[in-house]
């Protein structure tokens, strides 16, 4: 791995039982770099993602992400990485704000003015209990709290569904920042 990748997997294997999820990927991703998996539903997109974060362990295979392994270095990694889910599901009881605030907290106490921030540039109104949002709105809420902490690294599934036209050219400004 060289010190600028943000993501290194070699052989990266995935067997769900006699099924593959991946099978022997190589890939390095630099920092710096927006990269983007494009294949058909069911090709291993999420797999890769959940393998690389340790939500699934590998087969065989390993995988770095900024420098660091998966499994040994899960806690310190998560603080390093905003990460969107391709099927978000949010706790529905609390107003967006109340969520956003938790979260907000969770990552060491983000500036609340960084939060209301990403919130009006998304048009995402935090007084609104999330069991009563739609599913673009509940999407902006997930890309609000992945950008929020300036992660060193984006990991989103997925993260322009439901949401309209204006606000995906948006969401790629905000990538391209």
């Amino acid at each position: 791995m060289t010190s600028d990748s943000a993501v290194l997997a070699e052989d990266l294997t995935k067997y769900y039982g006699r099924h593959r999820g991946i099978e022997a990927l190589d890939l390095e991703v630099h920092r710096g770099e927006v990269m983007g998996f494009l294949g058909p539903n069911g090709s291993g997109k999420t797999t890769v993602i959940r393998v690389l974060l340790d939500y699934l362990r590998p087969t065989r295979g390993r995988a770095s992400v900024l420098g660091l392994d998966p499994r040994r270095d899960r806690a310190a990694l998560y603080r390093q990485i905003g990460y969107l889910p391709g099927e978000l599901t949010l706790p529905g009881r609390e107003r967006a704000g109340d969520l956003l605030r938790f979260f907000a907290d969770a990552r060491g106490g983000v500036p609340w003015s960084q939060v209301t921030a990403l919130a009006e540039r998304l048009d995402l109104d935090l007084t609104h209990p999330v069991r009563a949002m739609s599913r673009g709105n509940k999407q902006k809420v997930g890309l609000v709290q992945a950008f929020m902490h300036h992660p060193e690294l984006l990991v989103l599934d997925e993260p322009t569904s439901g949401l309209d036209p204006l606000m995906q050219q948006e969401f790629l400004a905000m990538v391209r920042e």
